[in-house]
């Protein structure tokens, strides 16, 4: 896998703090523009883009605490609770040049319980123009994942055992889960996050012998756009729960034992579906 450090040395980067004093966020962009090559392309005045996340199931938005939705092994199930970091969100310009969202480090916390949480406001002055892509972190990158950087609720709770390699989670969604036909439901904690390698394969946390970051990067499928002189752009990521569930493999709950965590294989195997949940569109204004 690349490393953070690896994907970082081949992007040229300028980041854009959402709440850094406007002023000296245009100072800052003007002398990088220079730098890197980009003067005229630059705006006049500031450009602003609105993140908004939002969580669906297939076509229709997420309704938590219903036990309405069916996974690929005809599993009913409900989500009790949907919790996710989201980071380094960039914006790659059709010049090679590439701008991440600055926030938090580029962390952005979603929680489906949380509506504040569903909305990045970014003032910036992006260059107007066309941009090829987007790409994101769907979780945090080793580097940036660290024991004790969020100090307050709700960020603070998604902390990952330090035994277990610290950090946070990239994702915590509580399940209930039951057979199709039957009455009895399950739990599931489906939450990822750094995974084990276990000596001996005993799952015990004193025969850990090194450790896997399963956070990835997902470069956007159509996420192509442009940025008129004077106008909002709005940008919609949306996560596809059921994908979770679904893809390069399908996903079985009664496979494991109510929960993900301590099971690298489950971890992967999640994660490769999950490169396929994560989609962008834009909306403009005025």
């Amino acid at each position: 896998m690349m490393t953070s450090a690896d994907f970082k040395r081949i992007r040229k980067t300028q980041s854009i703090s959402v709440f850094a004093i406007l002023l000296i966020i245009s100072l800052f962009v003007n002398l990088s523009c220079q730098k890197s090559g980009v003067t005229e392309e630059g705006p006049s005045t500031p450009t602003t883009i609105v993140i908004r996340f939002e969580n669906k199931v297939d076509s229709l938005p997420l309704v938590l605490d219903t036990m309405i939705y069916k996974n690929s092994s005809n599993d009913l199930y409900k989500v009790t609770d949907l919790q996710y970091f989201i980071s380094d969100i960039t914006l790659h310009r059709d010049d090679g040049v590439d701008y991440t969202v600055f926030n938090d480090d580029g962390i952005h916390y979603v929680d489906a319980r949380i509506p504040s949480s569903s909305y990045l406001l970014v003032n910036a002055s992006v260059p107007y123009g066309k941009f090829d892509s987007v790409s994101l972190t769907f979780g945090i990158d080793e580097e940036e994942n660290i024991s004790n950087r969020f100090l307050n609720p709700p960020e603070r709770d998604m902390y990952w055992p330090d035994i277990l390699g610290g950090g946070y989670h990239y994702m915590k969604m509580n399940l209930l889960w039951k057979k199709q036909g039957f009455d009895r439901t399950y739990p599931f904690n489906f939450h990822l996050g750094i995974g084990q390698v276990y000596k001996g394969n005993v799952i015990n946390p004193d025969s850990i012998i090194s450790y896997v970051q399963n956070f990835f990067y997902v470069n956007l499928p159509a996420s192509g756009f442009s940025i008129e002189k004077g106008l909002t752009k709005s940008m919609v990521i949306t996560m596809n729960v059921n994908q979770w569930f679904t893809g390069d493999n399908d996903f079985d709950f009664q496979k494991y034992p109510n929960m993900m965590m301590q099971n690298q294989a489950a971890l992967h195997n999640a994660c490769l579906n999950g490169r396929k949940a994560i989609s962008v569109r834009f909306t403009s204004g005025k």
